[in-house]
Parts: structure tokens; C-alpha cells; sequence
């Protein structure tokens, strides 16, 4: 049985919606939809469009850095990270732990 994502993708979430990934994107630049860009791409939180449409006030996603985000989605899709995000995941974990922030 396949599951359905946390977080969806740009076309995840206008298929969610029922509405064309151009809407989604106009309602994003208006700030009518609850989405966050992470690099050039946007994700959103299932529940958060779920309860934007039955009109409940928007609560905040936990804060996630950009290595959560890759790790959750790494591990929903059950895919070994590539090399090169292996070694920036690693720099960002030391810069972290350098800053006394990990």
C-alpha cells in the first residue's frame, strides 16, 4: 500500500487541491497559502493545506532546516542519499555543532 507524503511537492499539492500548480503559485506570491520554498522548489505540509481549506488559522510547521527536510524525504523514499549531499550534509552538521547549535 503506498502512503501518502507529509510534505508535497508543488504538482503533489495542486493535485491535492484539485487546482492547477499556476494557481497554487499565484496564491503563494499573495500569501493565501501556507507553503515554504526550499532551494528553488516549494513543499507543503499536508495537514497545513488541509486545514487552510476548512479555514482553521495556520499553525506553524516546527522549524526544519533544509538537512531535515532531505533526510525526511530521503527516508519516505526509502533512497540512500547521493555522495555529494552526504559530504554537505556532514559540513552543515559540523558548522552547526560549531556554532554550538546541533
Amino acid at each position: 500500500m503506498k502512503t501518502k507524503p507529509d510534505i508535497l511537492t508543488l504538482a503533489q499539492a495542486a493535485e491535492y487541491l484539485q487546482v492547477s500548480e499556476r494557481t497554487i503559485l499565484r496564491m503563494l506570491k499573495e500569501g493565501k497559502i501556507p507553503g515554504r520554498q526550499v532551494g528553488s522548489q516549494w513543499r507543503f505540509d499536508r495537514e497545513q493545506l488541509r486545514g487552510w481549506v476548512r479555514g482553521e488559522e495556520p499553525t506553524p510547521a516546527p522549524e526544519m532546516t533544509q538537512l531535515e527536510l532531505i533526510e525526511k524525504e530521503r527516508a519516505r523514499l526509502g533512497v540512500d542519499l547521493p555522495e555529494m549531499l552526504v559530504d554537505m550534509q556532514q559540513l552543515a552538521r559540523k558548522r552547526l555543532a560549531d556554532r554550538g547549535e546541533d
